[in-house]
């Protein structure tokens, strides 16, 4: 945590942005899909970084966004999926 090498690692954050807003720009699509912004469309899950004891532990102690993302990736399974939203179209 923490250790980056120059050219292999990303922030999470970073990894964030490219599986939502990154991956709708690639596509042609930013601004309608790949963020919550009022009159975009959109799909998403509802994380609960709680959802095990472990990550609730790990989170709490997460001082940065970063460190919060970075235990819900490495940590998360399919427990930290709250619910799962779909828009009506």
């Amino acid at each position: 945590e923490g250790q980056t090498k120059q050219g292999l690692s990303i922030r999470p954050q970073q990894l964030w942005w490219h599986h939502t807003a990154g991956a709708a720009k690639a596509l042609g699509l930013g601004g309608v899909i790949g963020n919550l912004q009022p009159g975009c469309e959109a799909d998403f899950v509802v994380l609960n970084p709680t959802a095990t004891p472990l990550l609730a532990r790990k989170t709490a102690q997460a001082n940065s966004l970063d460190e919060l993302l970075f235990a819900m990736i490495v940590l998360g399974d399919d427990r930290l999926i709250d619910r799962t939203v779909i828009a009506r179209g």
